[in-house]
């Protein structure tokens, strides 16, 4: 039986120690590239579920969190009330107006196509009890931007969206139960409409 010195043991114990780490780091690296890559490849994501539920521009409440549709949506808080509409900015801008309470929580967010946030408001930021934005691309910005007035700032907020498609949610907290159905009118009065091509 050959009996190994204490030199050797310690480059055995390193190379050890070296193949398990790496395998450690590729089946990590791995994990992570997967995780990265479902949104991309998955058929039923937040948009495709919400397609089936109506056209674009048009404002749809989700269902309640105790409805059998709700199925679709996992995770529907039930002292939340919640719409959307789908946008589609190949054809033009999209103006949204979401009407706000004084003293209840509402916001709006808007997602890609695949379902990001890229910018949200909440009740704080609204005027005259409303929220409102034009959701449009980098190009049309650009377009609408040409034709501002020098000596004044826009007022409107412009929203540039990444992709062509996504989608406004808005949410509205209802503080007690016998509030739900007011913040059920409230996200029904979620607006999205479409504007002319900017030249």
């Amino acid at each position: 039986m050959r009996i190994f010195t204490p030199a050797e043991l310690r480059r055995m114990v390193f190379d050890v120690a070296t193949v398990a780490l790496g395998a450690g780091l590729t089946a990590g690296l791995v994990h992570i590239v997967a995780i990265l890559l479902i949104p991309i490849y998955a058929n039923n994501d937040a948009f495709a579920r919400l397609s089936q539920l109506g056209p674009i521009n048009a404002t749809i409440p989700l269902p309640d969190a105790g409805a059998p549709q709700a199925r679709l949506f996992p995770y529907l808080d039930p002292t939340v009330a919640a719409a959307f509409c789908r946008y589609d900015l190949r054809d033009g801008p999209v103006r949204v107006k979401a009407p706000i309470a004084r003293y209840e929580f509402s916001s709006i967010s808007f997602h890609t196509r695949r379902g990001q946030i890229f910018y949200a408001l909440t009740d704080r930021a609204a005027t005259q009890n409303a929220l409102e934005a034009l959701v449009v691309t980098d190009k049309q910005l650009r377009a609408i931007a040409a034709r501002d007035s020098e000596d004044e700032a826009p007022r409107e907020l412009r929203v540039v969206s990444a992709t062509n498609e996504g989608f406004v949610m808005m949410r509205s907290l209802s503080q007690q139960p016998n509030q739900l159905a007011e913040a059920e009118e409230r996200v029904k009065g979620l607006n999205c409409a479409a504007e002319p091509q900017p030249r």
